[in-house]
């Protein structure tokens, strides 16, 4: 890349997001191991890192789960799937925002100790009656389970990136929520640091404003941040 390098910008398209609330229960008194060899993630905005739209990666593409007949010991088995210990709540009616792709799984019904959602009930993989307006969302409890091995982290020279977010530049996006474009940043290691933008590429502002919650990107024209 020629000229001097700098910072990576990143806009992100913004989705409608829906109100619902969070539903409550006691937690399991064991953690099962969970089959790692699905992929999950937890993405919507606004949210923490232990909560969030549930998406679950099948048949080479990311999609979304019904909230039909979803209960506690559902978002037990999914926690445990992204390497929490259990959870806390579930949410209904896209509370972290609608998601995009394929409705995988619906009408799902747990015990809550199984080690996989695929022990448990369901309409099968794609067949669903909802919409996105019915993403289903859970909040996990904020314990990861020893020895865990993620699958679902943006990895890179053996590191792990723990959390990204956008820092707002301009005047007009600093006063507007949720924030869709600004300077990326990263945590590792309990601190916040910028990107580079060499060999940076129109798939890894996807990737991010996947893992921020927005369902694709924009082109950003760098030269109107200088």
């Amino acid at each position: 890349m020629p000229g001097k390098p700098s910072d990576v910008w990143v806009l992100c398209i913004l989705w409608v997001l829906l109100p619902s609330r969070a539903q409550e229960s006691p937690l399991t008194t064991s953690t099962p191991r969970p089959d790692t060899s699905m992929k999950f993630r937890l993405a919507g905005f606004p949210r923490k890192h232990n909560e969030g739209r549930i998406e679950v990666f099948y048949n080479k593409e990311w999609g979304t789960i019904c909230d039909d007949d979803f209960t506690m010991e559902n978002a037990h088995v999914l926690c445990r799937h992204l390497g929490f210990t259990a959870a806390t709540g579930w949410t209904h009616s896209a509370k972290y925002g609608k998601g995009v792709g394929p409705i995988w799984l619906d009408n799902i019904i747990c015990s809550g100790t199984e080690k996989s959602i695929l022990d448990c009930k369901s309409r099968g993989w794609g067949n669903s009656d909802c919409t996105h307006e019915e993403d289903a969302g859970v909040v996990c409890k904020d314990e990861r389970i020893p020895g865990f091995i993620e699958h679902n982290t943006i990895e890179t020279e053996q590191r792990q990136v723990e959390e990204v977010r956008l820092r707002p530049v301009i005047a007009s996006a600093k006063n507007r929520l949720p924030i869709s474009e600004g300077i990326l940043e990263i945590r590792h290691r309990d601190s916040w640091g910028q990107v580079c933008d060499i060999g940076w590429n129109e798939k890894n502002s996807r990737v991010v404003c996947g893992m921020l919650g927005f369902p694709s990107d924009k082109r950003v024209n760098k030269n109107f941040y200088k």
